[in-house]
């Protein structure tokens, strides 16, 4: 099957757990306005705000090849505030690299095979809007050392899993409820069947590490959750076996990035195994569960999203329209309160309200309210209104052939510019 979203419909609840990063409880500093090239005049206002400093949340990048070296899985992995467990986000390692020229796709793994470690870092940074703080890739045997504080674990695979050696498919681990000791789950992760495209083995790496989640529990036994320092949050570990015992320090959340296929001709002519993703949805979950890793990769606004929906595809649909719009999502919350009627955008610098009058294109009606406190790195703060709903049915559209990590690519690789007096 072509379509992974065939496969895995979005659920409407979005619950990240223990990732999800609550502002209100964080305690109020006097830290003072992050940018310093704002308007003088302006910026005084700015100044006299209270201010909420984003606590730290460690990330790391977790690889997996096969015996050939080839990129088999990938995920995106963040810890708590509270140094102890977290997020694993599943990344297809076919997922298209942006801003690529029409007809010549690249793929993560196509990254990792051509250039390396450091450029697959890069690669994945920019897919997510973040900066890392390490990467690990391995064979079957260093993923099962770092894998083995979880002991067995027991994963649900639909159908069975593959790998192709000598030009032979032979059966990892069978279709159904299978118990698995670390080796067999590195086993599982670097599994590449030729036969098989992404599409057919994604699930089963998504099992494989709701399996791991589900046997880490509320903690394992043993595991030593990252150092932590009080108003400012999670150290970041030394190394992956001590990235990998915090991880398994506490419950994890695990999310599966929808992917589909690329077969259109013009976009994918030698029809290559690659897959286009929803930006808004990598960039909703990393800016809930890694705000302290989210990079303002354009030179505009930056944005917190507050959602009061229960419904996932609302609030990445907002994300993805406001990075459409070429602006900045840094912050991402689900917020226990009833929407409000219309959408609400607060800010507390007139020049970052005049410069946000644009997104009510793609977020249709909107009232404006001065902020009475702020969060750094935070411009303007966006909280999702029934009216937004409406919008998205009823309003404008994002033009489907316009990938804002595109946006993104054009003005990394843009040559500066000079002022002439």
């Amino acid at each position: 099957m072509n379509s992974l979203l065939q496969q895995r419909r979005r659920q409407t609840m979005l619950n990240f757990g223990a990732g999800l990063i609550v502002l209100a409880l964080l305690p109020i500093t006097g830290v003072v306005a992050w940018r310093a090239i704002r308007d003088s005049n302006a910026a005084q206002g700015v100044i006299s705000l209270p201010s909420r400093a984003v606590p730290l949340t460690p990330t790391a990048i977790f690889a997996v090849t096969d015996e050939e070296n080839f990129l088999t899985s990938l995920t995106v992995m963040a810890l708590t505030p509270q140094g102890a467990g977290g997020t694993v986000m599943v990344i297809p390692v076919g997922a298209l690299v942006g801003g690529r020229p029409v007809g010549k796709p690249q793929r993560l793994a196509d990254v990792y095979g051509s250039d390396g470690v450091e450029a697959l870092q890069n690669a994945v940074e920019a897919m997510t809007n973040s900066q890392i703080d390490q990467i690990t890739v391995n064979g079957v045997d260093g993923t099962a050392e770092l894998l083995a504080r979880v002991g067995t674990v027991n994963a649900t695979f639909s159908t069975d899993v593959t790998d192709t050696e000598s030009e032979i498919s032979d059966v990892i681990a069978e279709k159904g409820s299978v118990d698995l000791t670390p080796m067999e789950m590195s086993a599982v992760l670097a599994a590449r069947d030729i036969s098989v495209d992404e599409a057919g083995r994604y699930p089963s790496i998504k099992a494989t590490w709701e399996g791991i989640s589900a046997a880490v529990g509320s903690g394992r036994p043993g595991a030593v959750p990252a150092a932590v320092i009080p108003d400012v949050g999670a150290q970041s570990p030394a190394d992956m076996p001590a990235f990998m015992s915090a991880l398994f320090a506490g419950p994890i959340n695990i999310w599966q990035i929808d992917t589909e296929r690329i077969i259109d001709a013009e976009r994918n002519p030698k029809d290559i195994d690659v897959y286009r993703y929803n930006a808004g949805e990598v960039v909703m979950v990393m800016a809930s569960v890694a705000p302290s890793a989210m990079v303002a990769v354009l030179p505009t606004l930056t944005v917190q999203v507050d959602s009061p929906f229960d419904d996932s595809t609302v609030t990445q649909d907002s994300v993805f329209r406001i990075l459409y719009m070429g602006t900045n999502v840094v912050l991402v919350r689900v917020v226990a309160s009833v929407p409000p009627p219309v959408t609400i955008i607060k800010y507390s610098d007139e020049m970052d309200r005049a410069i946000a009058e644009p997104l009510t294109t793609m977020l249709g009606d909107v009232v404006f309210e001065k902020a009475t406190e702020r969060v750094d790195g935070v411009d303007i703060q966006i909280v999702l209104g029934d009216s937004f709903v409406t919008f998205m049915s009823d309003g404008a559209k994002p033009d489907p052939n316009i990938d804002p990590q595109d946006l993104v690519a054009k003005t990394t690789d843009a040559p500066p510019t000079e002022t002439i007096p």
